[in-house]
């Protein structure tokens, strides 16, 4: 499996100044999924993001229930690619995007994601980082109309 790593701190895009509690290390992990079905993860570490969980009330089958919900800002950078242009790239591990099932985990981390090793299958990070990690749920960019402090918002379980 190729396991390709990229720090992106220099190419962050400093629109404006971003508030000091923006100041997380986020270790992304991209999923790509060929047309083979083999699955190849794709690691990027973010600098200057701001990390914090909500909780948030959800209606389950008549059931009111309690989850907590991880929301990340990241910095507006121009090694962002949308999901669609992500895929087509032949080097994914210049670019970074965010999608449906890819992992956030709180800090720089350096462990391998390999689908068909045990120990080293997402499940196995999700499980080791627990309670400093996600799998993102949904995503938002926030980087055009204008508006101060550029980021890209994913939000995560």
């Amino acid at each position: 499996m190729n396991l390709e790593e990229n720090y992106f701190t220099k190419d962050c895009i400093l629109m404006n100044s971003y508030p000091e509690w923006w100041n997380t290390t986020v270790t992304l992990y991209n999923r790509y999924e060929d047309s083979a079905g083999e699955i190849t993860w794709y690691r990027t570490v973010l600098t200057g993001c701001f990390w914090k969980y909500i909780t948030e009330y959800v209606r389950v089958n008549d059931e009111t229930q309690m989850t907590k919900v991880l929301l990340c800002r990241v910095r507006k950078s121009n090694k962002f690619v949308e999901n669609y242009d992500w895929e087509n790239l032949s080097d994914k591990s210049s670019k970074f995007t965010f999608n449906e099932k890819d992992i956030l985990v709180k800090g720089r981390v350096d462990d391998t994601i390999d689908e068909y090793t045990s120990g080293q299958r997402a499940s196995d990070l999700l499980k080791k980082y627990k309670n400093r990690c996600a799998e993102i749920t949904e995503y938002r960019n926030n980087t055009s109309g204008g508006r101060n402090d550029e980021h890209y918002l994913v939000r995560g379980i």
